[in-house]
């Protein structure tokens, strides 16, 4: 993000495991099973994002839950943000906001 406040909102980031599961599968797979696995690892390095992508990609589906139109940066919005996670400041609401409203 492109201020230099931390905005509350934690990602988790749940691959670490599945990706760990798939190169131990690979490294003892059979030669047939090999190229499907390395598929799955490739599918699952692109699917993978960065917090800021994900917190983004969050704000803008709650937002669209909550009956706000996308691109939408009022105060109904950030109104929304802030509800849905009540320690979230009003600096890092607006900033959410914008960004999800950018992408």
């Amino acid at each position: 993000m492109r201020s230099t406040k931390h905005l509350n909102l934690v990602v988790l980031h749940d691959l670490d495991a599945a990706r760990g599961a798939i190169e131990e599968a690979l490294a003892g797979a059979d030669p047939a099973d090999a190229p499907g696995l390395r598929r799955a690892l490739s599918v699952l390095e692109a699917s993978a994002h960065s917090d800021d992508d994900l917190k983004i990609r969050w704000a803008r589906q709650y937002l669209a839950e909550a009956g706000v139109p996308a691109g939408d940066t009022s105060t109904h919005a950030i109104r929304e943000l802030r509800r849905a996670v009540p320690k979230l400041g009003l600096a890092e609401a607006v900033e959410l906001v914008t960004l999800a409203a950018k992408h």
